[in-house]
């Protein structure tokens, strides 16, 4: 199913939680499990931290990027030193990479079609606040590959939802949730949001097809986004797998887009498939 696992870690709570799940879907894969660290080059930048001593009170002086530069460095070794150590635990292949940039640009540019990133949900920040949107969502919109975003408590999956629409990214999502199956023993639910009672018996029959294992379809009426939080959160959904970013460019920027409505209501683990574009 994939070739690698990729995680993004920053020390936190949430991506500890995300560590542990990436190594467990890495050694039920049997493929290895990779931990960068991204030191966020636009907290380097002089005028900046000529700005932020002003508002802390710190004394600025020309060249402190060098000083804070060698501090996130030191610190990005002790974290892949922690994260390689809870890997062989887990008895994981682990691998790590430390490099700098902006983090959602270079997560995202360091996985493959092939691979899976995970991501806790909540990252590190100096100053909350400073950094405007989310890191997370940002690499999920950005990847080649799907995302699973994890909040920061771990959870036992027990329900699954795979959010059907019959497009090429919710096919991927609903792949992944029956592979995934094996792994954690899950209860699978399907939902599809349609109006027409004709496209309802089409998609149910598709999914028998691409799921003949057990299962639960449903489907509702009503504005996607909306219906699926809502269904998740009255059927104590554990994990969700939708396909990502389905809606063209020009209307996300301007209503907003189903994954990201999800992302924003929703406190469970979230696999995000994107199927990659030609």
């Amino acid at each position: 199913m994939f070739k690698r696992i990729v995680v993004g870690v920053d020390g936190s709570p949430a991506s500890i939680t995300a560590s542990k799940y990436a190594f467990k879907m890495g050694n039920f894969y049997d493929v290895p499990v990779v931990g960068i660290y991204v030191i966020d080059v636009r907290l380097l930048e002089e005028s900046f931290l000529a700005d932020l001593a002003g508002v802390l009170g710190f004394t600025y002086y020309e060249g402190i990027s060098g000083k804070i530069k060698d501090f996130l460095e030191k610190q990005g070794d002790t974290i892949l030193t922690e994260f390689s150590s809870l890997g062989r635990e887990y008895g994981a292949k682990v691998s790590v990479v430390q490099t700098s940039g902006v983090p959602y640009r270079e997560i995202a540019s360091q996985a493959d079609p092939e691979d899976l990133i995970v991501l806790g949900r909540v990252g590190r920040k100096p100053i909350s606040g400073i950094l405007i949107g989310s890191n997370s969502e940002k690499v999920a919109r950005h990847a080649k590959c799907p995302v699973f975003l994890v909040p920061e408590e771990e959870r036992e999956l027990k329900r699954a939802l795979v959010a059907y629409d019959g497009s090429e990214n919710a096919k991927l999502s609903l792949r992944i949730c029956r592979s995934l199956r094996s792994l954690y023993n899950y209860e699978i639910n399907v939902l599809s949001v349609q109006e027409e009672e004709e496209e309802v018996k089409r998609i149910e029959e598709e999914v028998r097809e691409l799921l003949p294992e057990e299962h639960k379809f449903f489907y509702v009426s009503g504005l996607p986004e909306e219906r699926i939080v809502s269904f998740a959160k009255d059927e104590g959904i554990d994990v969700l797998f939708l396909g990502a970013y389905g809606k063209g460019r020009f209307k996300e920027l301007f209503l907003g887009s189903v994954t990201s409505f999800v992302i924003h209501h929703l406190d469970i683990p979230m696999f995000l498939a994107k199927v990659p574009m030609d």
